[in-house]
């Protein structure tokens, strides 16, 4: 027997309901909406607003992520740590991330998104905060882990949530334009804080200093609303409970025609996009501090420069996706990093490196941008956290062994042949997106299963 309906399930549209409604005169995005199943439509507004709490968010995890990575030559130095027990601790971080990622998805579609949002900023800001007053490595790993669990949440629920709330010509440049953007000006602000903060204050400081983005953030997400399609789909379900008189019944994922297969193509995308991510910016400073020679001072602002071009590209990606569609958006977003990859990691000069480098770190953000708003409209709105916490956390079981991997690499072959390794991992992404669907331009009840 067939499952219940429930919103968001995929339904004939015709091409007037596709294709944004549009006006002669004085029209603008502000004017457009998401219109849901049942006819409502989502102002703009609301959505640019849901965008901005969900990717602030973002950008405080990209902060609690990257500083301890950041400022891993200074810990190490300082707690007589060695580059491959920082390794150790960035995959158990990444441990945490995996689980937090496949939970907070799930508790979104149980208990709505912002309060997932709620409980995720609650968690990973506490948690880096105290990583500021511990000393021992034991306290540290297992504030990482904690960290890594809540700081997951942040994309998890954020970019479904966002993906609910944009109109559909513009969803990318919300869901993954906006997002990632903010990310990106997360770890622009981690190496403002490590350069002003810490040759003064010493690294701890810049743990504490967390403590005032994730109050506002905290703050900021009471003032938005939840998702109106979840809030439609609860409703939904609470009818059908009242009607049969039943419990609250459960869906399973894996029961969908056709779910396995996009799940598979999450995999492939996600398993490039985290260990890409985590193979090349765990250990960047300390590949140009080992290649190149540089202080740590310089490589951290050489890396805050790599995140300046990843802000942008993080737009330009996702709104040519927008425009062309997530396939061919992402496809050639693969072949350029492939091709920075190379490029950057085979350089012998500085400023060789510093170009095709932060393209490098750069293209991160576009494949990530389209990736995270494609993942986000595969499923139905009772089942799209779980769906995307499933996907990508897949591939971030994979990237657990990234930084180990890395560290142990640049231990014993030196920084060139590990970073190198990376650009094999854009394959993947090809592979994902000539198997799956385009979903650009139509609304998530036309795309979704």
């Amino acid at each position: 027997m067939a499952p219940p309906s429930i919103s968001g399930t995929a339904h004939p549209a015709s091409i007037a309901d596709v294709m944004p409604k549009t006006e002669l005169h004085d029209h603008t995005i502000f004017d457009e909406g998401s219109k849901m199943a049942t006819g409502q439509i989502i102002p703009f507004k609301q959505a640019l607003l849901v965008a901005m709490a969900a990717g602030l968010g973002y950008g405080f995890d990209a902060y609690a992520v990257n500083i301890f990575g950041m400022l891993s030559p200074v810990i190490a130095k300082d707690l007589d740590i060695s580059v491959k027990a920082i390794g150790v601790i960035g995959s158990l971080f990444l441990v945490g991330y995996t689980i937090g990622t496949i939970f907070f998805g799930y508790l979104a579609d149980r208990v709505g998104r912002r309060n997932a949002l709620r409980f995720s900023i609650l968690l990973y800001g506490t948690t880096t905060v105290l990583g500021g007053f511990v000393s021992s490595v034991a306290a540290i790993t297992g504030l990482r882990f904690l960290t890594g669990v809540g700081g997951a949440g942040e994309l998890a629920v954020g970019a479904p949530y966002t993906a609910e709330m944009w109109p559909p010509k513009h969803r990318a440049l919300g869901t993954g334009g906006i997002m990632f953007g903010l990310y990106s000006l997360g770890y622009i602000v981690a190496a403002i804080a490590a350069l002003a903060i810490v040759p003064t204050w010493g690294w701890r400081w810049a743990f504490i200093f967390a403590a005032v983005p994730a109050g506002l953030v905290f703050w900021l997400r009471n003032v938005v609303q939840d998702s109106p399609r979840f809030r439609e789909a609860q409703e939904e379900m609470e009818k059908i409970v009242a009607i049969e008189g039943k419990k609250h019944p459960r869906e399973n994922i894996w029961a969908i025609p056709g779910a396995k297969k996009r799940i598979v193509i999450g995999w492939l995308l996600y398993v490039a996009n985290c260990c890409g991510y985590w193979g090349i910016t765990y250990f960047l400073t300390t590949f140009m501090v080992k290649k190149f020679g540089v202080t740590v001072t310089e490589a951290v602002f050489y890396a805050m420069l790599f995140y300046v071009a990843q802000f942008f590209l993080s737009f330009i990606g996702t709104g040519l996706s927008d425009v062309i569609g997530r396939r061919p958006a992402g496809i050639l977003g693969a072949v350029i990093m492939i091709v920075c990859t190379v490029l950057a990691t085979t350089a012998t000069s500085l400023n060789v490196f510093l170009i095709y480098g932060g393209l490098m770190v750069g293209m991160l953000g576009w494949l990530w941008g389209v990736g995270d708003t494609y993942l986000s409209e595969f499923f139905r709105t009772s089942l799209r956290g779980t769906g995307f916490g499933i996907m990508v956390g897949g591939g971030r079981l994979v990237s657990i062994a990234a930084p180990f991997m890395i560290g142990w690499g640049i231990t014993e072959f030196g920084p060139t042949g590990p970073f190198l390794a990376t650009a094999g991992l854009w394959v993947l992404t090809i592979i994902g997106y000539l198997i799956g669907p385009e979903t650009a331009g139509r609304e998530l009840e036309d795309v979704q299963l």
